[in-house]
């Protein structure tokens, strides 16, 4: 990680975005960094009633967590104000709690979803009920696509810190071109994981059985303290949006670290993500 990490947390004054402060706290701590609370409003009044809510929710920190914390409320839109910043500080992660997807945002991507891909940021998304405290299991699903192992670099830096493993879920394919390309991804990532001192291991599922099914599983047997997962909309399943949105709302509560893939430059294995 960079020698000063800044950890941005789009905070909406929920108890959900509070556990994000939690473990954007902990990931501060842990790499010597600080935390930026932002809130974006739409008017003038509503920027001056989040000033007086940051000053009673800072109070309520500790004092070590305080030092660490600075909080904005700024008018402007949710999802390209967040991007922006994100861009703008050089943000290491953008750590966010979602309340899950309902209605017709599981057919069109939530709102974290839509946020993700604003952004070339790597993201860190909670469900509000896992911690940084214990980061020792990371899984990684991936397919043919060279899009689906950018976040290989951003999962590495992670489990380099946490001295974690990673668990490597190759998606298979009926078709043998694909099929073979997934294992050419797979050699890419094993090379740069072994590169850069991280261990790993190598995880092969039943080809008939369902990927996204038995991914779950896995991750809930090796009790999986991360998801690592791309984002991009031709995504491992058919329907755009529908795997990444499937990991963030995912019934386990498994943290997912992700990044907008499409949105990486040099996108040509994983050694093309830049490290944070």
């Amino acid at each position: 990680m960079n020698k000063n990490p800044l950890y941005l947390i789009p905070f909406d004054f929920s108890p959900v975005s509070e556990s994000a402060v939690r473990i954007g706290l902990d990931l501060a701590i842990a790499n010597k960094g600080s935390v930026l609370l932002l809130h974006v409003v739409k008017n003038q009044h509503e920027r001056l009633e989040a000033k007086l809510k940051f000053k009673d929710y800072l109070s309520s920190l500790s004092d070590v967590d305080r030092k660490l914390t600075v909080s904005k409320a700024i008018i402007g839109d949710i999802y390209e104000d967040i991007s922006k910043a994100g861009d703008l500080l050089d943000a290491s992660l953008i750590v966010m709690g979602t309340h899950g997807a309902r209605g017709f945002q599981k057919v069109f991507g939530s709102h974290a979803v839509k946020m993700i891909s604003y952004s070339d940021q790597p993201f860190l998304i909670t469900q509000g009920k896992k911690s940084v405290d214990k980061m020792k299991v990371i899984v990684m699903p991936f397919s043919f696509q060279k899009k689906s192992i950018q976040i290989a670099t951003f999962a590495s830096t992670i489990a380099k810190k946490f001295n974690a493993t990673i668990h490597l879920v190759g998606y298979h394919d009926s078709d043998e071109l694909l099929e073979k390309g997934t294992q050419v991804n797979q050699k890419i990532v094993r090379d740069f994981l072994t590169e850069k001192g991280v261990n790993y291991e190598v995880v092969t599922f039943d080809k008939n059985a369902r990927f996204e099914k038995e991914l779950m599983s896995y991750a809930a047997k090796v009790d999986a303290d991360l998801m690592a997962a791309g984002y991009y909309k031709e995504g491992i399943i058919t329907n755009p949006n529908s795997f990444i949105q499937a990991m963030i709302e995912n019934e386990l509560n498994i943290p997912l670290l992700t990044v907008n893939a499409e949105g990486l430059t040099n996108a040509s294995g994983a050694s093309a993500a830049s490290g944070y």
